[in-house]
C-alpha cells in the first residue's frame, strides 16, 4: 500500500463507496447535488424576481388566449419533475380530472366536496427549466386557505401568493420576469391542484436532469402541515435539503397505535399499522398517473407521534401489556410489510419529539415509552436495514406556550400563536433542518 496517507485515505474512501449499493449511492448523489435551502428573495438578481398575478375564475391566458384545461405542456409531460410523491388526478369528473394532486396520506387532510377525499395533500410541487420571460400555472380553487402558492427561482424565493382555495374555479397564475433567461423553477402549493404548465413556446421549457430519489414519510399533523407555511412542512424541509421526492402521508390525530378521528369528509381515520396506512409508507401497488415519476421507494421514514402518548390501557393492552411493549409489536408488524414490499431497502424510525424541552417543560413518560419502543423495534431488524433516530437528544424549541411574549412563541403556538403542541412555521423549519442534518449523515456514512 501506497505510503501516502492521501492516497490511502483516498483508496479506503473508493473501497467504502465501492460496498455501497445502488440505492444508497442514489440517496448519497441526491443529497451532495440537488439538496437546498430556499433563499431569501434578497439574494437573487433584480431579473430573476418575478411578479406573480393570479388571473380571474375562468379568464384565459393572458400570453395567448389558451383556457387553463389546454396548457401548451401537458400536466403528465416528462419535461416536469414532480417533487411531492406520487402525482394522481384530482379527481374523476370535469374540472378535477383535468388537475393533478399529490397522493398524500389515506383518511388525511382532504376536500369534503371531492371525489378523492380520503388521499388530500397538503403539499404538491413540481420543477422544470425555464428559458421564456413569462409562464402561467393553471390552478384550480381548492386547497389551503390563506398564502398557498410558492414559486422558487434558481433555488431562491421568488414569492408567493394566495389562489382562491374553495371556489372550485380554474384560474391562471401568471409569473413574469423583467428579461428571458434560462431558470430552474419549482412550483410549491398548499394542497391547490395544478394543471401542468403554460408558455408561449413549448421550446422555452426543459427538464432539470435531476434524479430525485422516492422517500415515503408517514406521520401525524406535524406531517400533514399544521402551522406551517407553503412549502415549509417538516417532511418537505428535510426533503428539500437532502434532494428527494417526499410521499408525504401525514393524517392529523393518529398514531402508531392511536387511530385519530375523522377527516373533513367525515371518514374515520386509522392508525400507522392499519393496512391502507401501510400502502402509504410502501407505496406496494400505487401507480402514477405521470409516467416520469418512480414509484418504487428509496428510503422509508417513520416518525413517531405525540398522539399515542396519554393512551387508555384498553387502546394499547392488545398489542403489549405496557404502552412500550404495544410500540413495539406494532412496529415488528410495520417493518414486516416494509421488509416484505421493499426488501432492502433502508427504513428510519423518527423518535418522537415533544413541543417543548428542559428546563420549562420536560416530556412526559410516554414520549420515552414511545421512543424506547420504537429503538427497540430498529436495533431488533437491524438486519432488515432499520435505523433509529433520536429526536428527543436535542431540545427542540425552549419553553411551553403561555402568553404571547412568552419565548415559546418562536417555535410553538401553530400559525395563531395559541397553540400548544404545533410548531409555528419557524418550528418546522428548525425541526426539519436538525432531522436533515441526522439524516444526512446516516446516509453518507451509516447505509450500505
Amino acid at each position: 500500500m501506497s505510503a501516502d496517507p492521501i492516497a490511502r485515505a483516498l483508496a479506503v474512501r473508493v473501497g467504502r463507496t465501492a460496498q455501497k449499493s445502488a440505492n444508497t449511492m442514489a440517496l448519497i448523489r441526491a443529497v451532495r447535488r440537488n439538496g437546498f435551502y430556499p433563499r431569501p428573495v434578497a439574494s437573487l438578481p433584480v431579473s430573476d424576481r418575478p411578479t406573480l398575478t393570479v388571473g380571474a375564475a375562468g379568464a384565459v391566458s393572458a400570453i395567448d388566449g389558451s383556457s387553463v384545461d389546454t396548457p401548451r405542456i401537458s400536466r403528465s409531460d416528462s419535461r416536469l419533475s414532480y417533487v411531492s410523491g406520487v402525482p394522481q388526478p384530482f379527481g374523476s369528473n370535469f374540472p378535477r380530472d383535468r388537475f393533478f394532486m399529490s397522493r398524500g396520506g389515506f383518511y388525511g387532510w382532504g376536500d369534503a366536496a371531492g371525489t378523492v377525499p380520503l388521499r388530500g395533500s397538503a403539499y404538491f410541487a413540481y420543477e422544470f427549466l425555464h428559458t421564456g420571460s413569462q409562464f402561467e400555472i393553471p390552478t384550480l380553487g381548492n386547497g389551503n386557505s390563506g398564502v398557498n402558492v410558492r414559486v422558487i427561482v434558481n433555488g431562491g424565493h421568488g414569492g408567493a401568493v394566495a389562489v382562491p382555495n374553495n371556489d372550485g374555479s380554474g384560474r391562471y397564475l401568471r409569473v413574469q420576469f423583467p428579461s428571458a433567461a434560462q431558470r430552474l423553477i419549482r412550483i410549491e402549493t398548499a394542497g391547490v391542484p395544478c394543471n401542468g404548465l403554460h408558455v408561449a413556446s413549448s421550446a422555452e421549457v426543459s427538464a432539470t436532469g435531476r434524479s430525485y430519489p422516492l422517500v415515503t414519510m408517514i406521520g401525524d399533523s406535524f406531517m400533514e402541515g399544521s402551522g406551517a407555511e407553503v412549502g415549509d412542512i417538516t417532511g418537505t424541509v428535510i426533503a428539500r435539503a437532502l434532494g428527494f421526492n417526499c410521499a408525504m402521508a401525514g393524517v392529523g390525530a393518529t398514531g402508531i397505535i392511536n387511530p385519530g378521528n375523522s377527516n373533513l369528509a367525515g371518514f374515520p381515520k386509522v392508525p400507522f399499522h392499519d393496512s391502507t396506512r401501510l400502502t402509504d409508507l410502501t407505496l406496494a401497488g400505487v401507480t402514477s398517473a405521470h409516467p416520469a415519476t418512480a414509484t418504487v421507494p428509496a428510503l422509508g421514514l417513520l416518525f413517531g407521534s405525540v398522539n399515542d402518548q396519554g393512551l387508555a390501557a384498553s387502546v394499547y393492552s392488545p398489542f403489549g401489556a405496557t404502552l412500550q411493549a404495544a410500540i413495539n409489536n406494532r412496529l415488528q408488524v410495520i417493518i414486516d410489510t416494509w421488509a416484505a414490499a421493499r426488501a432492502g431497502k433502508p427504513l428510519v424510525l423518527m423518535g418522537p419529539i415533544w413541543p417543548s424541552g428542559a428546563p420549562n417543560n420536560r416530556p412526559p413518560l410516554d414520549i420515552y415509552r414511545i421512543r424506547d419502543g420504537m429503538a427497540e423495534a430498529a436495533w431488533s431488524r437491524s438486519a432488515d436495514n432499520i435505523w433509529f433516530i433520536d429526536r428527543l437528544q436535542q431540545p427542540r424549541r425552549e419553553g411551553v406556550y403561555s402568553t404571547l411574549t412568552d419565548q415559546a412563541a418562536l417555535y410553538t403556538g401553530g400559525s395563531t400563536g395559541t397553540d400548544a403542541t404545533h410548531p409555528t412555521p419557524a418550528g418546522h423549519r428548525h425541526d426539519g433542518l436538525i432531522d436533515a442534518a441526522q439524516l444526512r449523515r446516516l446516509i453518507l456514512t451509516e447505509f450500505g
